[in-house]
């Protein structure tokens, strides 16, 4: 399912970025509305912004669809995530997807609207998309907004594709905006032990950034971003409010 929306000026500006909004129900709205109004002094583009949701109106039945087509890797994910009943081999189908957003959104929308720069937007699983992305096509978006990636996933995978992508590269051509909630270790709270730990999502972004960092990638911008009292599910709005206006600079 695809949600459009048209920068103020649409038809008397040349090229605007193309934006789009993984996990589009609870992204595309607050992007739009967000690259409208900032655009009025500068601090983000006015941009072609296009949200991409799963048809399942049920919540349940969504999960399931992200867990299935933004992985990158089999894994059967923990109760606590809300994804229930996926057999291992559903899941670590990004690579399909990417394939879908490459063909059929972005070329057909670059074809329509004359677009420029391509932009990424995702939040927790949408986010983990984004990065292993990062590790696989990077040249398929110029520029990146990982709000809380699931870098917990199948035991912090993500880190282990950026290891591999980093014994073979020296550099990593993208603008990056990362961020977590300063409150997101806390999200497992009231699970076991194991569970509990895995789930440290605030410490697991931390070591991506820092991991990045390190490589010294020659053509990677790297903006990362603590946003403090800010849970999971809250820091969506601080997360592209701040991921708009770094990736604008």
């Amino acid at each position: 399912m695809l949600d459009i929306g048209l920068p103020m000026r649409h038809g008397t500006i040349s090229h605007p970025p193309l934006v789009i909004c993984l996990d589009g129900r609870w992204t595309f709205g607050t992007t739009l509305d967000a690259t409208r109004i900032m655009s009025m002094r500068g601090e983000a583009p006015e941009a072609v912004v296009v949200g991409v949701s799963f048809g399942p109106e049920r919540m349940g039945e969504y999960l399931l669809e992200r867990a299935r087509w933004y992985t990158p890797t089999p894994f059967v994910p923990p109760a606590i995530t809300g994804v229930k009943g996926l057999a291992k081999e559903e899941t670590g189908r990004a690579h399909e997807f990417r394939a879908f957003l490459s063909q059929q959104v972005i070329a057909p929308f670059e074809e329509e609207f004359g677009t420029g720069e391509r932009w990424l937007v995702g939040h927790s699983f949408s986010g983990l998309f984004g990065l292993s992305t990062l590790l696989a096509e990077p040249e398929l978006f110029d520029k990146y907004l990982l709000a809380s990636p699931s870098v917990w996933w199948d035991d912090r995978a993500a880190l282990g594709l950026e290891e591999r992508y980093a014994e073979t590269h020296d550099d990593l051509p993208a603008h990056v905006f990362l961020s977590v909630g300063g409150e997101e270790d806390a999200f497992a709270a009231g699970e076991d032990a194991a569970v509990a730990e895995s789930f440290r999502m605030k410490s697991n972004v931390e070591a991506l950034a820092a991991t990045l960092a390190s490589r010294r990638y020659r053509s990677l911008r790297l903006d990362y971003a603590v946003l403090e009292g800010e849970g999971h599910n809250s820091t969506i709005g601080a997360a592209i409010s701040r991921g708009l206006r770094a990736l604008s600079k």
